[in-house]
């Protein structure tokens, strides 16, 4: 089954109406030992798997996700092992065109940066959420011990606040470095 980004969007959203909203931001790190990870979220987040059909192969993606005041923060990771090894790169490059359909941004340009001390990906975006109204998306996106991550940040408006994009941003780091 062909997973549209429409469809990933709602499974996106299904996975943030799991948890308990709260209208103001309440920083927390949260480590996921798991995939070797801290993010500090601003609420409670959920954690949900699901299998997608991204690039033709069958991708197990898992969300880790909070959201406040319509802005959705999220960690994205996916094992590249076994038919997904060495598919990082083609992986990658339809999680951000994803992310860019959820914001109907048209085609996602990445930027090559150095994020944790490694390379690392990033995308900017603008345009408009399925409601019609100004939507945006950041996100950075980089492998790591056999795992690709994806660390988004999505709402409505042009853009996130500077301070809220810093503090999501810069409470992200790995495990064990």
């Amino acid at each position: 089954m062909l997973l549209t980004s429409r469809r990933f969007f709602c499974l996106f959203c299904l996975a943030l109406l799991l948890q308990a909203c709260s209208p103001a931001y309440n920083w927390r790190a949260v480590p996921n030992s798991d995939v070797g990870y801290v993010a500090t979220f601003p609420d409670k987040p959920a954690m949900v798997t699901r299998t997608l059909d991204l690039a033709g192969l069958k991708v197990p993606l898992t969300l880790h996700a909070a959201q406040v005041d319509g802005s959705y923060f999220a960690v994205g990771t996916v094992p590249l092992q076994g038919p997904l090894q060495g598919q990082g790169e083609v992986l990658r490059n339809a999680l951000a065109q994803a992310l860019a359909n959820n914001v109907q941004a048209g085609a996602a340009q990445l930027q090559s940066t150095e994020w944790l001390g490694q390379p690392a990906w990033r995308v900017e975006l603008q345009g408009s959420l399925p409601s019609g109204e100004a939507g945006h998306a950041v996100a950075r996106f980089f492998e790591h011990r056999g795992v690709l991550y994806q660390v988004t940040l999505m709402g409505p408006g042009q853009q996130a606040l500077p301070e809220i994009q810093t503090t999501w941003f810069s409470g992200f780091s790995l495990l064990g470095q």
